[in-house]
């Protein structure tokens, strides 16, 4: 990524950390909602798309053929969410920040070099599609859902301005479309 540094992207992964952190703190008291996914099918949608990411980085590193992600990504995450359909927040939201800590000592571990994950061409890239866009833009999703459309646009927004800052592709930012 032309503007990008190890340090920044490392920087943007441990931010997404502390925000999920904190919707964990705030939602482990949000009320049921009738729409959309609870927090704690959300948080275990994270999880299980980082351990894909993490899976494949396994298998970079050891010169083995990528799996990659799936052709079918509906029925994969229609599947998942049926697994999930019981979890509780506080395990799904450990399992998403242990997969985030691993993809972090991969990503120290590998650097960034040439890795294919949908439209990413770096691992760089690759960590901020799966654990820094796609996990903010289903956290934006869910407040608006329950009507908070400002903190939605505000998650966005700010997601947004820090990809710029870092020199983000477009493989990386057309995530948010």
């Amino acid at each position: 990524m032309a503007g990008s540094t190890d340090p920044e992207i490392t920087f943007l992964l441990e931010d997404e950390r502390e925000a999920e952190r904190r919707f964990v703190g705030e939602a482990a008291t949000e009320p049921d909602f009738p729409g959309g996914w609870s927090a704690a099918l959300l948080m275990a949608h994270i999880a299980s798309w980082r351990t894909r990411l993490r899976d494949s980085l396994i298998e970079a590193s050891r010169g083995l053929a990528v799996s990659g992600p799936p052709d079918s990504i509906d029925a994969v995450n229609a599947a998942q969410l049926a697994r999930d359909a019981r979890i509780s927040l506080e395990t799904a939201a450990a399992e998403a920040d242990t997969r985030l800590a691993d993809l972090l000592d991969l990503w120290a571990t590998l650097g960034n070099r040439p890795f294919v994950w949908f439209t990413a061409k770096t691992i760089g890239e690759a960590l901020l599609r799966n654990s820094y866009i796609h996990p903010r833009r289903h956290l934006a999703e869910h407040y608006v859902e329950r009507g908070d459309r400002a903190r939605g646009a505000q998650i966005k927004d700010e997601t947004m301005a820090e990809l710029r800052r870092v020199g983000a592709p477009e493989s990386v930012t057309s995530v948010w479309s």
